[in-house]
C-alpha cells in the first residue's frame, strides 16, 4: 500500500456519503384535522440543506486533494533525488548561527522550508510512510523498510559534500562578479596608482612631424597633450628661465632638446651645445636648423688633435685665473686639504698675469712662460694640470674660431667633448665659465642682448663652483641653460669643491622649466614625484571573512578614509612610455607631453679647424723632463762604463776562467 491509498479511500468515502444520501422528497401537508408538527420539517430540511454544502464543498475540494495525492506521489517516486537535493541544500542552514536563521532573508527561509522538506520526503521517506501506514490501520505494515535507508543517507552525504565543494569554486567566482557588478559611487576622490594598471593612466607614444607644428608667432611647440593637441610655451618664458631635462637612456632627451633648440636656433638666439657623449643625430639636426635660419654653425671636437679655437681670446688676468680655479677645482672644501690649495690658487692667479703682458696668447703660451716653468719642482699638482690643457692643440689655436661670434650673430656652435678623458673633462668645465664671462661682458645698458641658450647633456661632466654659482646670475646676462641629466645621482656625483645636496638645490631652486621622462632609479622617481606636490585621495578599506566552508569573500560594506599622494607619483614616472614626459612649469600643474623626433638626413661634418699656414704658427710645448731621481739613484746603465774601462774586475783570463767550467760529476 502507499502513500495514496489512504487520501483515496477518504475521498472515495466522503464522496460515496455525499453520492448516497436519501433523495429530498417534496413537502406534503397533512390532512387539515391532522397536520405535521413543525419540528419535524425544519429537521428534514437542515439535514437535507447540509448535505447539499457538504457536496458542494466536496466537488470544491476535490482538485485540491487530487493536486496532494499527485505531489505525494511525486515526492514517493522520486526519494533518491529529493535525498540528494537535501544533502545540497541543508549545508544553508546547517552551517548558520541561531541568530543568522532569525535575520534570515525570505529566500534563505524559503530555502530551508524547500531543505526540510526534501529531507522528510527523502532521507526519512521510510519513516513517514510508515507513520502514514500506522496512521491508516487498515493497512498497517508490520516493519518499517529500513533497507532502503543507507542508499538514501549516502545520496544525502553525497549532496552535502557536493555543496562544500561547489561552494569553494563558486564563491569566489561569484565575488568577482559581484565585485564588476557594482557600481561605485562617483562622490569618491582619484585613489592611489597601482603599477599593474597604472599603464591605464599614461598616454601612448604618438608618432608624428613636429616641424607641422612649429609656429614661433603661437610660441615655442613643447609637444601634444593628451587630446592630440600641439602645446606651446611663451617664447619669452623659454628664454628667460632654465631648464632641466630628466631621463634615463633612450627615453628622449636628446629628442626633446633637439626640437626645443631647433625653435632657439629660428628664433634668433645663440646656442651651445656642450656634449661629451657625442650624440649621433645631433649635430646634423642642428646644422640644418642654421642653414633653415640663415645662421653660423660651427663644429668643434676636443678629441681631435687639429687647432681649432683659443680658449682664452681676449681675456684677462681675473677671468683666466677664474677659468684655472674652476677648470682645477682649486676652490676651498672646508677641509684639511685646503691648506695645500693655497699654493695652487696662488700659481693660477700669478700664472693669470702672463696676459696682461700678452694679449694674444694661448694657455699653452701660458705654460711656457717662465714662471710656469719655473714651479714645476714647487707645485707639482697645478703644473701638471696646466700641463694637460696645454697638450690638447683643439683650443690652443693662434687664430681660429670665435665663441664671441654666436654672441654677436646667433647660430649654434656645437662642442664635442668626452666622457674619460680627464684634460677634455677639465676643458669642458673652463669652456662653460668662460661662456659665463664673455655674456657678462656684454653691453646690456643700451642694448638688448641677444639671448643665449647653453645646452649641457650630461651635467655631471660640466659641473664647477663657479659654473653652479652662475647659474642663478646667467638668466640676468641674457643667458638660460638646458641642461639633462639621467638620475639624482649625477647631480651628486660632482668635483670635489662642491656638496652634492648643494647641486640638487640649486639645479631644482634654478630650473623653473622641467621635463621629466622615464626613469629608472626610484629615488630619482620619489624626489621628483616630491615636487609635483600632494593631492586628496580616498583609501580603501575592505573586510575579508571566512564563511562555513572556509572561503574568504570580501564584505560589500568598504570604508572610505581621505589620504594624500603625490600628484604625479613614482609610479607613472618610473613606467612612462618612450618619448611621453610630464612638464612641470610655475604656471600650471605637471601635464603629459607626447614627442617626436625632427628627421634629419647625415652628411659629412667638417670641425672649425684653422689652415695648415696658421697651425704651422701655433707655439710647440716644452716638456720638462725631470731625471734627478735617476741620477741620484743607481741604474744598470752604469754597468757597461764600468766594464768597458776596467775589465779586470770582472773577468780573468787565467786560472778563475777554468774554476768557472762546470764539474762533469
Amino acid at each position: 500500500m502507499n502513500w495514496r491509498t489512504p487520501f483515496k479511500a477518504g475521498k472515495h468515502a466522503f464522496l460515496h456519503m455525499a453520492a448516497t444520501r436519501p433523495p429530498s422528497s417534496s413537502l406534503t401537508f397533512a390532512p387539515p384535522f391532522r397536520p405535521t408538527p413543525w419540528g419535524d420539517v425544519m429537521g428534514r430540511t437542515a439535514d437535507e440543506g447540509g448535505i447539499v454544502i457538504l457536496n458542494k464543498l466536496a466537488v470544491s475540494l476535490s482538485p485540491i486533494v487530487n493536486g496532494a495525492l499527485s505531489f505525494i506521489a511525486f515526492m514517493q517516486q522520486h526519494q533518491l533525488m529529493l535525498a540528494l537535493l537535501s544533502g545540497l541544500t541543508m549545508p544553508f542552514f546547517a552551517l548558520m548561527k541561531s541568530d543568522e536563521r532569525q535575520k534570515a532573508p525570505l529566500w534563505q527561509k524559503l530555502i530551508i522550508a524547500f531543505s526540510l522538506l526534501c529531507f522528510l520526503s527523502g532521507t526519512m521517506a521510510p519513516v513517514v510512510i510508515w507513520i502514514f501506514q500506522w496512521l491508516y490501520k487498515g493497512w498497517v505494515v508490520a516493519s518499517i523498510p529500513v533497507l532502503a535507508w543507507p542508499v538514501l543517507i549516502t545520496f544525502t552525504v553525497t549532496g552535502f559534500i557536493l555543496h562544500i565543494l561547489l561552494r569553494r569554486v563558486l564563491t569566489p567566482e561569484l565575488d568577482k562578479i559581484k565585485k564588476r557588478l557594482v557600481r561605485k559611487t562617483t562622490l569618491e576622490r582619484e585613489l592611489r596608482t597601482d603599477v599593474r594598471t597604472v599603464k591605464s593612466l599614461l598616454p601612448e607614444t604618438l608618432h608624428y612631424d613636429p616641424l607641422d607644428y612649429i609656429d614661433l608667432n603661437k610660441g615655442l611647440f613643447i609637444g601634444m597633450d593628451r587630446d592630440v593637441q600641439p602645446m606651446y610655451l611663451p617664447l619669452k618664458d623659454w628664454q628667460k628661465q632654465h631648464a632641466d631635462i630628466i631621463g634615463t637612456t633612450g627615453a628622449g632627451k636628446g629628442v626633446a632638446t633637439g626640437i626645443l633648440l631647433y625653435q632657439s636656433i629660428l628664433a634668433g638666439e645663440g646656442v651651445f651645445v656642450m656634449d661629451p657623449k657625442d650624440d649621433e643625430w645631433a649635430p646634423h639636426l642642428y646644422r640644418k636648423a642654421c642653414e633653415d635660419a640663415g645662421k653660423p654653425f660651427a663644429l668643434i671636437d676636443l678629441r681631435k688633435q687639429a687647432y681649432q679655437l683659443n680658449l682664452i681670446e681676449e681675456i684677462n688676468a681675473d677671468e683666466l685665473e677664474e677659468l684655472f680655479v674652476a677648470g682645477f677645482s682649486l676652490a676651498e672644501k672646508g677641509q684639511e686639504s685646503d691648506f695645500y690649495r693655497i699654493d695652487d690658487r696662488k700659481a693660477a692667479r700669478i700664472a693669470a698675469q702672463f696676459v696682461t703682458r700678452n694679449t694674444s696668447s694661448t694657455i699653452r703660451d701660458v705654460y711656457n712662460g717662465d714662471y710656469v716653468q719655473g714651479i714645476a719642482d714647487k707645485i707639482k699638482a697645478f703644473f701638471g694640470k696646466i700641463e694637460e690643457l696645454a697638450l690638447l692643440n683643439a683650443i690652443n689655436a693662434p687664430t681660429g674660431f670665435s665663441l664671441n661670434r654666436i654672441f654677436e650673430e646667433g647660430g649654434c656652435c656645437y662642442v664635442i667633448g668626452s666622457m674619460r678623458n680627464s684634460k677634455i673633462i677639465t676643458t669642458q668645465r673652463m669652456l662653460l665659465v668662460r661662456l659665463y664671462q664673455l655674456a657678462e661682458k656684454r653691453e646690456r645698458v643700451k642694448n638688448v642682448p641677444r639671448p643665449i641658450a647653453i645646452y649641457l647633456s650630461e651635467l655631471k661632466y660640466h659641473l664647477s663652483r663657479p659654473a653652479l654659482e652662475g647659474l642663478g646670475a646667467a638668466r640676468d646676462k641674457g643667458v638660460h641653460i638646458i641642461m639633462d641629466h639621467q638620475s639624482i645621482a649625477d647631480l651628486k656625483d660632482c668635483p670635489a669643491d662642491l656638496k652634492g645636496d648643494a647641486v640638487v638645490g640649486a639645479v631644482v631652486e634654478n630650473a623653473k622649466f622641467k621635463l621629466v621622462y622615464r626613469v629608472m632609479d626610484p629615488d630619482t622617481a620619489e624626489w621628483v614625484a616630491r615636487m609635483s606636490g600632494t593631492i586628496l585621495v580616498d583609501d580603501e578599506v575592505r573586510k575579508a571573512k571566512t564563511d562555513a566552508v572556509l572561503t574568504e569573500t570580501i564584505d560589500s560594506e568598504r570604508t572610505i578614509r581621505q589620504a594624500e599622494r603625490f600628484f604625479t607619483d613614482s609610479n607613472m614616472i618610473l613606467n612612462l612610455p618612450d618619448f611621453v614626459s610630464f612638464i612641470f612649469t610655475t604656471k600650471a600643474l605637471p601635464s603629459a607631453s607626447l614627442i617626436s623626433p625632427i628627421r634629419v638626413k647625415k652628411r659629412e661634418l667638417e670641425i672649425c679647424a684653422v689652415s695648415p699656414a696658421i697651425a704651422a704658427t701655433a707655439a710647440t710645448i716644452n716638456i720638462v723632463l725631470d731625471f734627478s731621481e735617476e741620477e741620484t739613484s743607481p741604474g744598470p746603465a752604469s754597468t757597461p762604463d764600468m766594464t768597458t774601462t776596467r775589465p779586470d774586475l770582472f773577468f780573468d783570463e787565467g786560472g778563475e776562467k777554468d774554476a768557472t767550467i762546470p764539474n762533469a760529476d
